[in-house]
C-alpha cells in the first residue's frame, strides 16, 4: 500500500559535536565506559545502565549540559530496547529539561518522545538495522527498494522527496538554490524515465542538487564507475597531473575527447555531491579517467617539457588509484588516528588522519601532546582529514577559559527562513593546557568534523592556519525521511558558522596563509605548507 512520506527520527548528524569539557574525571570516565558498553553488536546494557544511573544520581552536577543529555538519552535508549516505554519517555523528558545543550542529541530526545529509539547512529552502525523492530518503528527498517514502479508511483515518490527536502533542508539561501525551479526541471526529466534504475538514479541526482556532502540516499548507491588502474591522477594548482609511474608529472589535457572541465561535468551525475566546488573538483580530478562504461580511456597528456602524447588505456570496474598522503617529518610515532614527533626545527608535530572515532582519538592526542609538552610551538596537521566525530576534548587542550567556538542555525519550521540560533561554547580540558603558538595545516579535503575542528580553534584565536581553503562541509544535524518505495533519505537541517557568524558550509575555513603545493613539490617529496608553517613558528 502506497502512503505519503514519513518524517522520522531526527538523529545525531555525521558531524557530532561530542561532549563539552567535563569538570569531573570520574564522571567523564563513567560516561566513556558506558558508551563503550553500548557500542557495537554485543552490548553490555546492564553495565551501561549501572554506570549511567550512577552518574544521574551522584554525578550530574559535575557534568556539562551536553554530557548530561547524553546520559539521559542513553538511559532512554536502553529502556526502549528493553521494551520499557514509560521509563524511556521519562528519561527523554529529563534530557529535554536540560538547558544549554547542543541540538544534535536534543533532537534524539525529542524523537524519543514520539517513537521508541532502538538505534542510534554512533552506537549501532552507519545504516539503520535490517532486522524489523516494532510496528511503531517499522518505517526506519532497511527494507529493500520497491521494483517495477508505475509512472504514478514514481511521481508520488518524487513529490514526497521534493517536499521532504523543502520542509527540512537548511541551506537553500546559503547556496542560492531555487528549489521550486529544481523541482520543475526534474519533473520534466521524470516524464522521460523508463524504468527503476533510471528512476532511482534521478532521485540520487535530485538530492545532489543540494551540493551537500551530508545529504544523501541512505540505501542507494550510484552505479559503479569503471576506471584506469595504473594511471593515478590528482590536482595541483587546479590542474590534473599523473602522480606515479612512468608518466608521473605529466599533465592531463583531455579524456575521451573532452576537456578537463567537460569531463568533470560529465562525471557529476555519478559522483556524490560535495558542499563546495573546489572539493568537487578534487574528487572529480581523482576520478578523471572513470566512466560509466567499461570502454578504453583515451587520455591526452603533456610532459613537463611540452611534448604531448595520447594513450588508450583499459578501464575496469572497481579500479581506481589515488595518491597517498606524504609527510616529510621523520621518525613519527604512529597510532591508529594520531601520529606525532619532533620536527627538525624542534617544533612539535601532530598529524590527525581522521576523526572517525571518539574517545580513542582524544586519548591518542593526549598521549601525543604529553610528549610535546615542552615544545616551543606546535604544528597540527589535518590535511586530507575527511572528518568523523567532533573532538571538543582535543580543542579544550588549547583553551584557557570558556570560549565561544561556533554558532549553529537549526531549521525549526516549514519556512525556508525558520531557524533557531544556538551558540556553542567549549571549556579547558585535561590536567594542563598547551599555551604555546599553534599552526594548523589544512587543505580542500579537510571537511566535516575536521572543518568543525578548524572552525573551533580559529574562533578561539588559538591557531594560525596554513594551506588551502577547507572543503566547507559543515552542515549540522540531520533529518531522515522514508519514501513509499523504501528509499531512506538523509537531509541536513542545520548549518554551522564560526564565532563571528560566518557559515563554514560552502565557504570553508580560509587559511591565514595560503600555500598550495605544486606537482614538482609532490614528486620531489617537498612540503611547502609545512615549511611555511615552520617558518612562521620559528620567527
Amino acid at each position: 500500500m502506497w502512503t505519503s512520506g514519513i518524517r522520522i527520527l531526527t538523529l545525531a548528524c555525521s558531524i557530532v559535536f561530542g561532549l563539552r569539557a567535563m569538570q569531573s574525571v570520574d564522571a567523564e570516565t563513567q560516561l566513556r565506559e558506558a558508551r563503550q558498553s553500548l557500542t557495537g553488536e554485543h552490548k553490555d546494557t546492564e553495565n551501561a545502565r549501572k554506570l549511567l544511573l550512577g552518574i544521574a544520581q551522584d554525578g550530574k552536577a559535575k557534568l556539562s549540559p551536553e554530557s548530561l543529555v547524553y546520559v539521559y538519552v542513553y538511559l532512554g535508549y536502553i529502556e526502549d530496547r528493553a521494551g520499557n516505554r514509560p521509563l524511556a519517555i521519562a528519561w527523554y523528558e529529563k534530557a529535554l529539561a536540560v538547558e544549554g545543550s547542543f541540538p544534535g542529541i536534543l533532537a534524539v530526545a525529542k524523537a524519543g518522545l514520539q517513537k521508541p529509539i532502538t538505534w542510534i547512529r554512533h552506537l549501532d552502525s552507519v545504516e539503520p538495522p535490517t532486522a524489523p523492530r516494532t510496528s511503531a518503528n517499522s518505517q526506519i527498517t532497511d527494507r529493500p527498494l520497491a521494483k517495477n514502479l508505475s509512472a504514478e508511483q514514481r511521481r508520488e515518490n518524487f513529490e514526497v522527496l521534493w517536499r521532504a527536502i523543502d520542509t527540512m533542508y537548511a541551506d537553500f539561501d546559503l547556496k542560492h538554490i531555487d528549489w521550486t525551479e529544481v523541482g520543475q526541471r526534474y519533473k520534466e526529466r521524470l516524464a522521460t524515465v523508463a524504468g527503476d534504475d533510471d528512476f532511482y538514479l534521478l532521485m540520487f541526482q535530485l538530492v545532489n542538487e543540494l551540493k551537500d556532502t551530508h545529504s544523501w540516499l541512505q540505501n542507494y548507491k550510484a552505479p559503479t564507475l569503471a576506471d584506469v588502474a595504473d594511471l593515478p591522477i590528482d590536482l595541483f594548482e587546479g590542474k590534473p597531473f599523473v602522480v606515479a609511474g612512468k608518466k608521473a608529472g605529466w599533465e592531463v589535457l583531455s579524456v575521451d575527447g573532452l576537456t578537463v572541465a567537460e569531463k568533470m561535468e560529465a562525471l557529476r551525475p555519478y559522483l556524490h555531491a560535495c558542499s563546495s566546488e573546489r572539493a568537487y573538483r578534487r574528487e572529480a580530478g581523482r576520478s578523471l579517467l572513470a566512466s560509466e562504461k567499461e570502454s578504453p580511456a583515451t587520455v591526452k597528456l603533456r610532459s613537463p617539457d611540452g611534448k604531448t602524447e595520447t594513450l588508450a588505456l583499459p578501464r575496469k570496474w572497481g579500479s581506481g588509484n589515488h595518491r597517498g598522503t606524504q609527510t616529510v617529518v621523520p621518525g613519527l610515532t604512529r597510532q591508529r588516528f594520531v601520529h606525532f614527533g619532533r620536527h627538525p626545527s624542534g617544533l612539535g608535530y601532530i598529524r590527525i588522519e581522521s576523526f572517525n572515532g571518539r574517545s580513542e582519538i582524544a586519548d591518542e592526542f593526549d598521549r601525543a601532546l604529553e610528549e610535546m609538552r615542552d615544545a616551543p610551538g606546535l604544528i597540527l596537521d589535518i590535511r586530507d582529514n575527511p572528518g568523523g566525530f567532533g573532538q571538543p576534548r582535543i580543542v579544550g587542550r588549547f583553551l584557557q577559559k570558556r570560549t565561544l567556538v561556533a554558532i549553529s542555525y537549526v531549521r525549526n519550521g516549514p519556512g525556508h527562513h525558520n531557524f533557531d540560533r544556538r551558540e556553542s561554547y567549549l571549556e579547558p580540558t585535561g590536567k594542563w593546557q598547551y599555551k604555546g603558538p599553534v599552526a594548523l595545516l589544512v587543505n580542500d579535503v579537510t571537511g566535516s568534523a575536521a572543518d568543525l575542528f578548524a572552525c573551533q580553534l580559529r574562533s578561539a584565536g588559538r591557531v594560525v592556519t596554513v594551506g588551502s581553503t577547507t572543503h566547507g562541509n559543515l552542515s549540522g544535524v540531520a533529518d531522515y525521511a522514508v519514501l513509499p518505495c523504501g528509499l531512506q533519505v538523509r537531509i541536513s537541517n542545520a548549518y554551522l558558522s564560526d564565532a563571528k557568524g560566518r557559515p563554514i558550509e560552502v565557504n570553508g575555513n580560509i587559511p591565514d596563509v595560503t600555500v598550495e603545493p605544486t606537482i614538482l613539490d609532490y614528486l620531489n617529496g617537498r612540503d611547502p605548507v609545512l615549511d611555511r608553517a615552520v617558518g612562521l613558528m620559528t620567527k
